[in-house]
Order: structure tokens, then C-alpha cells, then sequence
């Protein structure tokens, strides 16, 4: 599963291996499939990597907690989708409280 955080910076990146294909006119996308629409990340590919930088996925309220995402790779005129997986949206740092009841004494002050 593929982790998209609200409250940082999300970068895909993973190694592409192209053959038979020039990796200088390949185009790669990262799509984030919701339920009325979808959102496109584009990507590069250089030296076998491919980097899509998506952003803070708090500005994307539409989306749910979970969903389907996928890569896109364009070679040569040949689409191919050589990765797909399941995400879930969280965020990378949480803070908890914990409520301590404060008692009051019931005795009056001395003065």
C-alpha cells in the first residue's frame, strides 16, 4: 500500500527500466484514481529513475482515505502500466493528548 501524507511533501519515485524503448521521449504519469474523477501527476524519467512530485495531498479533499493508484509509462507510442497499487491518506506526525482531571481541594484556605 502506498502512503500519501496530508502534512508533507509526497514524492513518488521508483527505477524504470525501458528496453527496445529511448528513455528520452518516454513520458511517465502517476494517476490517483477517486470516485468521480481522477488526478494526474506528471513524471520524468531520467537515468532509470522516475520522480512525480505530487505535493501535500491535503489539498485534494475530494479524495477519500483509500483508493487506487496507478503509473503510467508512455514509450515509443506504446502505453504500459507497469505499477498499480492500493493508497491510504494519513498524516506523517500526530499528537495525542490525554486529559488529567485536575481535583480542587475541599477544604477552605487557611489565612
Amino acid at each position: 500500500m502506498f502512503k500519501l501524507y496530508t502534512d508533507k511533501i509526497n514524492t513518488f519515485k521508483c527505477r524504470v527500466t525501458l528496453e527496445g524503448a529511448t528513455e528520452s521521449t518516454a513520458l511517465a504519469r502517476l494517476v490517483i484514481e477517486g470516485q468521480n474523477h481522477n488526478l494526474m501527476f506528471d513524471g520524468k524519467i531520467k537515468d532509470g529513475i522516475c520522480a512525480v512530485n505530487i505535493g501535500k495531498f491535503k489539498n485534494f479533499g475530494d479524495f477519500k482515505d483509500k483508493g487506487n493508484i496507478k503509473l503510467e509509462v508512455i514509450a515509443d507510442d506504446v502505453y504500459f502500466i507497469p505499477w498499480k497499487s492500493e493508497y491510504s491518506v494519513g498524516q506523517s506526525k500526530t499528537v495525542f493528548v490525554e486529559m488529567i482531571e485536575e481535583k480542587t481541594s475541599s477544604k477552605p484556605p487557611v489565612s
